[in-house]
């Protein structure tokens, strides 16, 4: 809970900032409602604005994906999340720059919201099986899927 507390208020300085900077008319109204944990009727204001986004300059479209993915993750929906998290990056990635300094502090800390909200998978065995309840039993023939089947005959 103490993580969740830290990331929470890393969020709100990051807003804050955004806010402060001025943010494009596109993502404003969302950014104000995200900020307000408003987040259905931000996640809304997204929604709508995609459209006139998707023909914005780079650096707008950008800012946008960053918020929406922030939204998306407040509201649980990691998938989403991810998507629009990743098309952020992206743009910044392919065109350093393109997001301010405060947008890709506020992008990271979205980044590690999302991640502290997927669920843990445990690492993969690579050696000896740790337990005997994960051992195969003997009456299972494993065959690789891939493996070539016999002839019949």
């Amino acid at each position: 809970m103490g993580r969740n507390a830290v990331f929470g208020a890393s969020f709100t300085v990051c807003w804050l900032a955004l806010s402060a900077c001025g943010s494009n008319h596109y993502v404003q109204r969302g950014a104000d409602l995200y900020g307000e944990g408003r987040f259905v009727e931000a996640d809304e204001v997204f929604e709508r604005s995609e459209p006139r986004v998707a023909r914005a300059p780079l650096g707008q479209r950008a800012a946008y994906a960053a918020y929406r993915g922030a939204t998306f993750v407040a509201l649980g929906d990691l998938a989403h999340a991810h998507h629009w998290l990743s098309m952020a990056s992206e743009i910044e990635r392919t065109q350093p720059g393109t997001l301010r300094t405060e947008e890709k502090a506020f992008l990271d800390t979205a980044w590690r919201a999302l991640t502290n909200r997927l669920p843990q998978t445990p690492p993969p065995a690579t050696s000896a099986v740790a337990s005997s309840s994960q051992a195969p039993s003997p009456s299972v023939q494993s065959v690789p899927p891939t493996a070539p089947q016999p002839l019949a005959q």
